[in-house]
């Protein structure tokens, strides 16, 4: 039971960590050990008095970065060595891809069953309208309707319309 309660905190802010992280240290393998860390400690000292893990997660990242720059000098956060330095940019780019990949998968899901089939058919499949015609057994002009309809359900859900 508690072991399922540690996998879901891990899995709903080890990204927002992990973004935070890398925003201080500019090195996204620093930042994957100061996460690490920084859930190891926070795990291990929580307690009931704590209202909401997420600041306080980003708290001990946060120190953890400031107890990394203490011990090695070399880390001042202005002057930070060559071998260090990540594309932080493309780093970034790929954690917030990853987050709209995820809430994306989660509004197709929402879509009616049919839909949904047709979408997962034509975009994930790579299938021509004809084939998914078949397989869901709607004509080819139903087809379409069916897919234009849910890229608009869709479009609604990722702008927060509905």
């Amino acid at each position: 039971m508690k072991s399922d309660i540690i996998d879901q905190l891990f899995s709903q802010y080890y990204n927002e960590a992990l973004l935070y992280s890398i925003s201080l240290c500019k090195n996204r393998t620093v930042a994957e050990d100061i996460v690490s860390n920084a859930f190891f400690k926070a795990l291990g000292m929580a307690d009931d008095s704590i209202r909401e893990f997420k600041p306080w997660l980003l708290t001990v990242c946060r120190n953890e970065f400031i107890s990394l720059c203490r011990r090695e000098s070399r880390f001042t956060g202005e002057d930070i060595p060559e071998d260090y330095i990540d594309d932080r940019e493309e780093v970034i780019e790929g954690i917030i891809r990853k987050e709209e990949y995820r809430s994306l998968y989660r509004a197709i899901d929402l879509l009616p069953d049919t839909q949904r089939e047709a979408v997962m058919l034509f975009y994930f499949s790579g299938l021509p309208i004809k084939s998914i015609s078949e397989i869901i057994g709607k004509s080819e002009t139903n087809t379409k309707v069916l897919l234009c309809r849910a890229r608009e359900k869709l479009r609604k859900m990722m702008e927060g319309d509905q």
